[in-house]
């Protein structure tokens, strides 16, 4: 299963993520970014156990979709500079679980997945890391990409976040998807979830340094 894959990629990324920790002058994100990674790998195993034994877990994943999106903006306004982004950032981060909240109590309530503030997220992740991408490139200070983590985070989250945009969107048009529209976004969710998580793997590994031997 294509599930199985993703789920052994996250723990790949965590143990990633535990053999840098402890290294220097690492930034607050990537320290954090083990933690966040060990939270998704138990909320996955359990959205497994809970859909092999036939429970519905659809607010499992409201959950953990609604919690990434919120810690990734907050992994945004640690990498961006511009004091404005950031202000804008950081209220996002404590605006955004209000909205979820709301949409929850008032509007896909029950067992809905929550896929309008869901969809919302998504965009405000891409606009983020868009405007990474734009303050990256405009600044004159010389960046070695193959070894800056926040390029390879953000390179992640902008692919992961803007093909998921347009799927949650369409979600909103249903309000009871067919089993085969599930399996398909569930298909392509994964594969994105991989390509995800492996650059998180990258970006853990990438400041390492290999020390080469001469006989």
């Amino acid at each position: 299963m294509l599930t199985d894959v993703y789920i052994i990629v996250i723990l790949l990324a965590f143990l990633a993520g535990i053999v840098v920790y402890f290294k220097n002058n690492m930034p607050l994100y990537l320290r954090l970014l083990p933690a966040n990674l060990a939270f998704v790998f138990v909320l996955e195993l359990v959205g497994v156990l809970l859909a092999n034994r036939g429970v519905y877990n659809v607010n499992l994943y409201n959950v953990l979709g609604s919690v990434q999106i919120t810690f990734y903006l907050w992994v945004m306004h640690q990498i961006v500079v511009n004091k404005s982004i950031r202000r804008i950032l950081f209220y996002t981060i404590f605006f955004y679980p209000v909205l979820v909240i709301l949409n929850k109590l008032f509007v896909q309530k029950g067992m809905q997945f929550v896929s309008i503030t869901v969809a919302l997220g998504c965009l405000l992740v891409v606009l983020s890391a868009i405007y990474y991408f734009y303050e990256l490139f405009q600044s004159d200070k010389s960046v070695d990409l193959l070894h800056e983590p926040s390029f390879w985070i953000a390179s992640g989250l902008l692919f992961f976040y803007s093909c998921s945009f347009p799927l949650f969107t369409l979600l909103n048009y249903f309000y009871s998807p067919s089993n085969k529209i599930i399996i398909y976004i569930t298909y392509l969710s994964s594969v994105l979830n991989i390509l995800l998580y492996s650059s998180f793997i990258i970006a853990f590994l990438c400041r390492i340094r290999i020390r080469k031997f001469s006989l």
